[in-house]
């Protein structure tokens, strides 16, 4: 994930959107176009005028920014966004060696959409942070990330 789209501590819905919107090199009309909301609006949120956001303005600047809407969620809330700090992965569904599935890496997914187990983000057996899953084994214990899976007797 790139840092420097994740809102700053302290940092207003206004200021963020401005932010953003710069560094994507947009205007607020094209904003507003990519949105699918009014150009007035995005000028009274960048001027600090609007603080709530329903929830199809909200998904609307996410796409329109390519941000998640857990980031407008929390600067238009005034709350400090709790990212995760590894890389989060299904012990059941993850193929080691391979990239974690990118909804697993939602910031507020906390089990499998595929099969409802509790997604991990650190190894079993030291606790160090997984920061990649191109690799099958912890760097720090050697312990693989993935256990066997216990087959059913017959």
């Amino acid at each position: 994930m790139d840092t420097s789209q994740t809102p700053r501590p302290g940092e207003s819905l206004a200021d963020y959107l401005v932010r953003i919107r710069k560094f994507k090199q947009m205007t607020q009309f094209e904003l507003s176009t990519a949105a699918g909301i009014h150009s007035r609006s995005v000028g009274k949120i960048e001027r600090g005028l609007t603080t709530k956001l329903n929830q199809k303005t909200l998904r609307g600047l996410a796409v329109a920014l390519g941000v998640p809407q857990e980031f407008l969620e929390a600067v238009s809330k005034g709350q400090e966004l709790q990212l995760p700090q590894g890389v989060k992965f299904c012990q059941q569904c993850w193929s080691p060696g391979h990239a974690a599935d990118p909804m697993w890496q939602n910031v507020k997914a906390q089990f499998c959409y595929l099969c409802g187990t509790q997604l991990r983000a650190s190894c079993t057996n030291c606790g160090e942070l997984v920061v990649s899953t191109r690799h099958r084994f912890c760097p720090i214990c050697g312990h693989p990330y993935k256990s066997s899976v216990n087959k059913a007797k017959t």
